[in-house]
């Protein structure tokens, strides 16, 4: 019911046996470790140990990193997308594991530098000569845009340079400044230049431009060059060309058609490289990965001339197998010390220990907040109310059964590549399990689907205890389920009512007592009383005086509770508080009325199936032939939409309960997640 208790543990280990010592605790990941650069700034600390660096072998981990990124960059951007369809999608394949027997550091960049010289030696020529290719492509794409721009000056291109007198530019001009230019240009060189048009064009930027040849003597070229820049002339090289634009846009549409074949030739050369190289190259990025993370993990280290002290969290447990590694790792040359935590809660790393059947429900726990290091661990406390609730809001053994196969899916299928889907489909079974038993209790199967259709009325028989809107075989007018002075519980809704505020006090009730244990152990008996003592006892009385069927308990409890709250509020904050307090009642009673919210669902949950289900046969006994088919439609979008909003519904409200009204009584949270040092391996085992 807590988390597990954490030791802190202090070693001072010699320099070379350093390496495997970080080595094996990254393979056990059952440390947490401690930064200790802050406290080497403690004068007291630092006349023992200085700060370290990351181990010197990162600098070559690092560049042998970029370069397999690289690699992989080039194979994903040519491999087939076929491995990834829907049914890659839906049933995910765990990649193989490649067993590695690597002892340190300089064995890993060994074997990095030898495969990816053996890979560079297969793809450096292909990748250098694509890198050629779409560089060509993409100039020859451009060049072909201009020539399409100039087709309409049919002049040799050949000729169309400046010489030694000459000065000639091609380009485009806004059509709103081509008169105003032609103008000035005149102007500037009195009349010794011209300016040959062509047809005006919309460009690829969706301006409308005209295309020019500019000629002039060169003794104006600076001028003339000014001016065209101010009137926004995009000079177009046509240098290299010979022929006319409609010639060259022959050749150009020709030579991309020779570029694009090649190109593909050495895709798919590229693509059998990737085929031979690609899971090798993930197998080495995360050898590197991990090499790069234990490089770095030596800034969190003090060291002295020979020796190196590590300091971090390991839960209580798992103790005597750390220090048991650290001493057979550096073969005996460490010492070890383990205590108790020295620092504030806040800072002790918090690790959730429940079974493990309970353990996927520890996402719940943390979807709110991790707790505290000495708060309680309430994991444990919302399986049996979160899986009851669940059930009793969606009510209905057809889409408890849908539910608990599509939580089989996500734990079997997708849960194989993702924790958090293993949990959460775990949890989606467990739910639709307790879906399928609150339906037979309350005969909800389709909603009234067997009346409707079949005609087989289910709470005219034994086989359903509770009929959520009306009687049933068991509770009905003339067979109560029991009678409470003027309160007759009669019909189904008002026993689910029941049942719900009576769960609701129970559920209060634990949270309650836990608050209170909680406070009388951390504060006092004081304030366990004032905040969760009163309340316990309210409970308690009223329980007594429904059993006793005595009002005036019940009666005299009430004002006992608002007397206590008045003085709770007087003593934090004199008169108005107190009379706020008197309020607190109210709330207590929202809480347990919020409960009431099992039957709201339950009743959302029945009602909207009913009325499908009506639709339905309305459709298909008024409308012939046609009408089967439309109410079959009817019935799967229906029932899909009801499934699918009050399955949401049910998990966002059973939460609900938990977070607002149970958690509020006991649970604070914001505890520190514990983080151990561990190699994160999927491509790789050393097992």
């Amino acid at each position: 019911m807590r988390p597990a208790r954490m030791k802190k543990l202090r070693a001072v280990i010699l320099d070379e046996k350093m390496d495997n010592v970080v080595r094996e605790l990254h393979e056990e990941g059952l440390i947490e470790l401690c930064d200790l650069t802050t406290k080497l700034e403690d004068p007291e600390w630092a006349d023992l140990l200085s700060p370290s660096t990351p181990a010197p072998y990162i600098r070559d981990v690092s560049a042998l990193l970029i370069k397999t990124n690289r690699f992989l960059d080039l194979f994903d951007s040519v491999r087939s997308e076929d491995e990834k369809g829907l049914k890659e999608l839906l049933n995910p394949t765990l990649p193989p594991r490649k067993k590695v027997t690597f002892s340190s550091a300089d064995e890993v960049i060994s074997y990095s530098k030898s495969l990816l010289e053996d890979v560079e030696g297969d793809v450096k020529e292909l990748a250098n000569r694509l890198n050629e290719l779409e560089n060509r492509i993409n100039y020859l794409q451009q060049l072909k845009k201009y020539m399409e721009y100039l087709k309409d000056l049919d002049v040799d291109l050949e000729y169309v340079k400046s010489g030694p007198y000459t000065y000639i530019v091609v380009g485009l001009v806004p059509e709103d400044k081509i008169t105003e230019l032609k103008e000035k240009i005149s102007s500037i060189t009195e009349g010794l230049s011209e300016v040959i048009e062509g047809r005006s064009i919309i460009t690829s930027e969706n301006e409308r431009k005209v295309p020019v040849i500019v000629i002039t003597l060169k003794e104006y070229r600076d001028s003339v060059s000014g001016e065209l820049r101010r009137g926004g002339f995009e000079r177009i090289d046509v240098s290299n060309l010979k022929g006319t634009p409609r010639e060259n846009l022959e050749s150009i549409d020709r030579e991309i058609k020779e570029c694009e074949k090649e190109k593909e030739n050495i895709l798919n050369k590229l693509r059998e490289m990737a085929n031979k190289w690609y899971k090798e190259l993930l197998v080495l990025h995360e050898l590197l990965e991990i090499e790069k993370e234990r490089a770095e993990s030596y800034t969190y280290y003090g060291r002295t001339n020979r020796t190196y002290m590590l300091e971090g969290w390991v839960p209580a447990k798992y103790v005597n197998r750390v220090k048991r590694t650290i001493e057979r790792a550096s073969q005996g040359y460490a010492v070890v010390e383990v205590g108790e935590p020295d620092e504030p809660e806040e800072k002790i790393p918090v690790m959730l220990d429940n079974p493990k059947p309970v353990k996927p429900f520890e996402m719940l726990t943390e979807m709110f907040a991790p707790p505290k290091y000495n708060e309680v661990d309430p994991t444990m406390l919302i399986v049996p109310g979160f899986l009851m609730f669940y059930g009793i809001m969606l009510t209905d053994a057809i889409y408890g059964l849908l539910l608990a196969i599509l939580g089989l899916f996500v734990w079997k299928k997708l849960g194989k590549v993702s924790e958090g889907a293993r949990n959460i489909g775990y949890i989606l079974t467990l739910a639709g399990i307790a879906t399928v038993i609150a339906g037979v209790i309350t005969g909800g199967y389709l909603g009234d689907f067997l009346k409707q259709f079949l005609g087989f009325d289910i709470y005219k028989t034994p086989l359903a205890l509770v009929n959520p809107l009306g009687e049933s075989f068991y509770i009905s007018e003339s067979n109560p389920l029991f009678n409470f002075g003027n309160i007759s519980v009669n019909n189904g809704p008002i026993a689910i009512l029941l049942f719900s505020i009576v769960v609701g006090i129970i559920h209060l009730f634990i949270g309650l007592a836990i608050g209170f244990k909680e406070n009388l152990k951390k504060k006092g008996f004081k304030e366990a009383f004032l905040n969760q003592g009163i309340w316990l006892f309210l409970i308690i009385a009223l329980a007594v005086g429904i059993i006793a069927n005595a009002p005036y308990i019940i009666g005299g409890a009430v004002v006992l509770v608002i007397l206590l709250c008045m003085i709770k509020g007087y003593m934090s904050g004199g008169i108005l508080d107190a009379a706020l307090g008197a309020m607190d009642i109210t709330g207590f009673l929202g809480n347990v009325l919020s409960y009431a919210r099992l039957l709201a669902l339950c009743l959302a949950t029945g009602g909207l199936a009913m009325a499908v289900n009506i639709m339905a046969k309305l459709i298909g006994d008024s409308v012939p032939v046609v009408g089967i088919l439309l109410a079959i439609i009817i019935l799967l979008v229906g029932h899909t939409f009801n499934f699918v909003m009050n399955g949401l519904g049910a998990f966002i409200h059973s939460l609900r309960l938990h977070y607002v009204e149970f958690f509020g009584q006991f649970y604070e949270g914001g505890g520190k997640k514990f983080c151990p040092f561990k190699a994160r391996r999927e491509y790789t085992t050393v097992n």
